[in-house]
């Protein structure tokens, strides 16, 4: 999958692969969009190479949510790098989030 900032779009991957291209219903996604998306509380666990905001569910690994092997080998420069995706997973556009979801 090769995103491009350029095209202004945002993606929710389910663990099964599959890719939904996004947007947000106003200029920013709502906490409750990204809820929505990531199917539980919003957390955000680091960011793409490329800029994006990714977020999966706080939750996760207590509801024993699958390995998101796709979103997990997207995403490469975590902190931790040897860090897995729980669940579905959304890589936000930074310019559809609120600057308080962005790591720091």
């Amino acid at each position: 999958m090769t995103r491009d900032r350029g095209e202004f779009l945002s993606f929710m991957i389910r663990t099964n692969g599959e890719i939904v291209p996004t947007m947000p219903d106003d200029e920013e996604f709502s906490a409750q969009q990204i809820r929505d998306y990531v199917a539980g509380t919003p957390e955000v666990v680091g960011e793409t190479q490329d800029g994006f905001i990714v977020f999966q569910s706080a939750e996760a690994k207590e509801r024993g949510l699958p390995v998101n092997e796709f979103a997990s080998g997207m995403c490469s420069n975590f902190p931790e790098p040897t860090q897995v995706l729980l669940g579905r997973v959304l890589l936000a556009h930074p310019d559809h989030v609120a600057t308080y979801w962005r790591p720091r």
